[in-house]
């Protein structure tokens, strides 16, 4: 493998924003994919995902209780695409968790929670629960039978909390039951609150893998991370979701329970 000056200039490296997602040489047993099977890299792509088909459903979508349903199932039925989106939004998240789960799996049984990554490990983990909250709140929002007595039986277990269990279950709940204050704060926290945390930590953990020098390995000579492991990032991503895009939905549509 040639020097890295000579396939990239010098002064691009500085002005490049993706080469420096990663470090600029890494150990070469990290280019494997068997090493961490690009679950951080997956989990990227399954949050703008998530993030792009949640903007379109916005448009349909009304936060209350009266219309939250109606709206659905006019997504549904009449919107052109209005299924394969929601679908493909609805299965995004849940896939999301395991594979966020499985991320965090990975990284605590190879060590790589140890110094100088500890601060990381801590928002990694605060980013799992992140994303187990947004599902959470997201569940709630068509307003039918099933998320109704869903949030009711999660919500009711708050409240066996010692001391702190009343109180905790109306904040979140917006109330003694759940009504209009609770659609609302849920969709508040699923729209905004949650996303913005999560801008906000994402880019703070990739720079502290950066930082960190990339995946955990004994040391070893530095390989050029360009373009080899970018080559493979730019491929193997867009493939993997166009076939989770175009063949998913169509395979396993969720089935949608009566009001």
């Amino acid at each position: 493998m040639g020097d890295y000056r000579e396939t990239v200039p010098e002064r691009s490296a500085a002005t490049n924003l993706i080469l420096h997602v990663h470090p600029r040489t890494v150990p070469e047993q990290t280019l494997k994919f068997t090493l961490s099977w690009g679950l951080g890299g997956m989990s990227v792509v399954l949050v703008c995902l998530l993030a792009l088909t949640g903007l379109l459903l916005l448009f349909v979508y009304e936060p209350s209780i009266d219309h939250a349903y109606a709206s659905i199932l006019t997504l549904r039925d009449e919107v052109m695409f209005g299924r394969w989106i929601r679908n493909i939004h609805h299965w995004s998240a849940n896939i999301l968790v395991i594979v966020v789960f499985l991320h965090l799996l990975r990284v605590f049984f190879t060590g790589a929670f140890h110094a100088p990554r500890r601060l990381n490990w801590i928002f990694g983990v605060g980013l799992f629960f992140l994303v187990l909250f947004s599902n959470f709140t997201g569940y709630l929002l068509p307003w039918d039978q099933l998320a109704y007595w869903a949030i009711t039986i999660c919500t009711s277990m708050v409240a066996y909390i010692p001391g702190l269990g009343d109180g905790l279950q109306k904040m979140i709940r917006g109330g003694a039951e759940i009504g209009p204050a609770t659609l609302s704060g849920f969709f508040a926290l699923h729209i905004a609150m949650l996303p913005i945390a999560l801008a906000l930590l994402m880019p703070f953990h990739f720079w502290h893998v950066r930082k960190a020098g990339g995946l955990v390995l004994p040391a070893a000579p530095g390989t050029p991370i360009y373009p080899l492991r970018k080559i493979r990032t730019l491929c193997r991503n867009p493939i993997c979701l166009f076939g989770f895009i175009r063949f998913y939905p169509c395979v396993w549509v969720r089935r949608f329970p009566e009001r």
